[in-house]
């Protein structure tokens, strides 16, 4: 029994921390409009293919040596997970991950980011833009652990089968919290 503790032990330091106990370095640079415009572009170039295949797409964005945006290669993920590269494994400043949502489903709530989305990007220190199968654009704001629709419905090409579900609206913000209850 007395080699139980420490086995204890070692398992609770494997557990993930608290989100909103994570404190985050400030971001490199600030969001741009020619960052949003850029992440319209990378996201427009991935839903049609991610809307086909039904699955999720990511990457990293970030700042290359000359001070240009840049991403990774979208990765391709299951119906609702993608894994993008670590941060520390670019060659690059990253500023924020990436990712779709694929195919409209009912039975998948997909227009807004979800609590493991925002807890992921805060777990690895980094902020967020999500594109819904209704073609919303969502930035996860890691350190204040809110997200934002920086732009509505339709504003990214989406799903043509996507339907709004008539007994929820969705909101312009969304905090680490109100996802919770997703």
């Amino acid at each position: 029994m007395k080699h139980v503790l420490p086995l204890v032990l070692a398992l609770a330091a494997c557990v993930p921390d608290d989100p909103a106990t994570i404190q985050m370095a400030p971001r490199p640079v600030p969001q741009t409009d020619n960052e949003v415009a850029f992440v319209s572009r990378l996201f427009n170039d991935i839903q049609p293919r991610s809307i086909m295949e039904d699955r999720e797409y990511c990457g990293l964005i970030g700042l290359g040596a000359d001070g240009a945006l840049v991403a990774t290669a979208p990765r391709r993920g299951q119906v609702s997970s993608c894994l993008p590269p670590a941060p520390g494994s670019v060659p690059f400043v990253v500023v924020a991950s990436y990712h779709t949502h694929g195919a409209y489903s009912p039975d998948y709530f997909t227009e807004v980011p979800s609590f493991d989305d925002m807890r992921t990007d805060i777990q690895d220190g980094t902020d967020g833009y999500v594109a819904t199968p209704g073609g919303r654009l969502w930035y996860v704001d890691a350190r204040n652990q809110v997200a934002r629709q920086v732009c509505g419905r339709n504003c990214l090409i989406p799903d043509p089968d996507h339907r709004e579900d008539p007994d929820f609206a969705v909101q312009p913000t969304y905090t680490l919290d109100d996802l919770r209850a997703f």
